[in-house]
């Protein structure tokens, strides 16, 4: 499972150009909250963003569900600390799953499955934001 154990620690490292290193050129990376990022550039762009919005990051497998030469699966644990105004300095945790499919040792896509709805909520978000943040990501998934 080193591909899980890469992908988990560059996730947490403050590092997006190694992120994006661990991706072929036309990944695609979806992300329960933020969506979805098409080719290595987005994919570290959204890295990127994430490094500036929270840090502490852990990301932890807690099993790994299958694992070949071409995909991996695994349960994971994620926390950060937030940087974002409503929310400053309150740690947030989160479990859910991770999907990847692979060519050649670099990461092709990455699916993940997650309470997603948690961050908003533990991160004192108010609820008309909430809902309007939802309305316009299951729209734009629904297109």
């Amino acid at each position: 499972m080193e591909i899980v154990n890469h992908f988990c620690q560059r996730f947490e490292q403050d590092d997006s150009d190694a992120f994006a290193e661990l991706f072929t050129d036309d990944a695609i990376y979806v992300d329960s909250l933020y969506g979805t990022y098409k080719g290595r550039k987005a994919i570290k762009d959204f890295h990127e963003r994430c490094h500036k919005e929270a840090r502490e990051y852990r990301f932890s497998p807690i099993s790994h569900l299958y694992r070949n030469d071409e995909a991996a699966a695994f349960e994971w644990k994620f926390s950060f600390v937030s940087l974002m105004p409503t929310s400053m300095g309150k740690k947030i945790t989160l479990k859910g799953a991770g999907f990847l499919t692979l060519r050649n040792g670099k990461i092709v896509s990455y699916r993940e499955y997650a309470d997603s709805i948690a961050i908003p909520l533990k991160g004192n978000i108010p609820d008309d934001k909430i809902m309007k943040f939802y309305h316009h990501k299951y729209q734009a998934d629904s297109a």
